[in-house]
């Protein structure tokens, strides 16, 4: 099992709204668990159709611990870094849109009662995927004793554990693995991708000097990472000087600090 707890990016300002959707997230499995919200409230939240009680509240509802806790980790590790580029009023924004998105494709493919926040990190992956392919994620390796042989810890492109996920999401679709939307996850990443590239070829979000070359810099053959473009920005902002004159990094997600 390969759990990932970090990605390296340079944090540019606290991903507070995230940090508040994980929150809410929370408090609403909290609430059902100890029986505080009703369950009439609940049931409403549930994706079942073309409602805005449903389009939205299934992203706070969770079908069980395990499930909650496989969606917050992964919004902890790439919707802080996210949030942290794009800014909290932009990154809520986003992460609802792309979440009705995903549960519209839900109904139309496949339709049946849906809860949780997967969709919508889909989407939060695919702009992972546009703006950081080539930054790399921190994971923890979970095997079985002898295999690892005391490495634990690893290090994989944004791109290849990207490539690995919609592949199995592939295999499991066509198996018909469990009731599981696999469409809607995938287009929930086709279309954060997609946002992800419009918004860098705008110019409406950018990375920074110290982080690799975008999807957007590939596909236009920028070579060398010190060029500038449409997604990188020119110069060097007074938070990354600063950061720069500390000599120090932060790997999102994590609380920990590179060099």
């Amino acid at each position: 099992m390969l759990i990932p707890y970090a990605i390296e990016t340079l944090e540019q300002e606290k991903p507070t709204a995230n940090r508040a959707i994980m929150g809410v997230c929370v408090a609403v499995f909290a609430g059902e668990v100890l029986g505080i919200l009703p369950a009439s409230l609940l049931d409403a939240l549930v994706l079942r159709k073309f409602h805005p009680a449903g389009l939205i509240g299934h992203m706070f509802l969770h079908a069980g611990l395990l499930h909650l806790l496989g969606n917050m980790l992964f919004l902890w590790v790439l919707g802080n870094a996210l949030c942290s580029n794009i800014g909290n009023i932009a990154y809520p924004l986003v992460y609802l849109v792309v979440g009705v998105f995903v549960a519209s494709v839900h109904l139309l493919f496949k339709g049946g009662p849906a809860v949780g926040a997967s969709g919508a990190i889909s989407g939060v992956t695919g702009m992972i995927l546009a703006m950081y392919l080539l930054n790399r994620v921190h994971l923890f390796w979970i095997a079985p004793r002898g295999i690892a042989r005391g490495h634990n810890f690893l290090e994989v492109r944004v791109w290849a554990i990207v490539i690995v996920w919609l592949l199995l999401e592939v295999l499991w679709m066509v198996a018909g693995e469990g009731d599981i939307g696999y469409s809607a996850h995938i287009g929930g990443l086709a279309a954060g991708l997609a946002i992800g590239l419009a918004c860098l070829q705008a110019g409406w979000v950018r990375v920074t000097d110290c982080d690799n070359r975008t999807l957007l810099d590939i596909i236009k053959g920028v070579r060398c990472e010190g060029l500038p473009s449409s997604s990188r920005a020119i110069g060097v902002s007074r938070h990354t000087q600063r950061r720069r004159r500390d000599s120090q990094a932060r790997l999102t997600g994590s609380g920990k600090e590179w060099k």
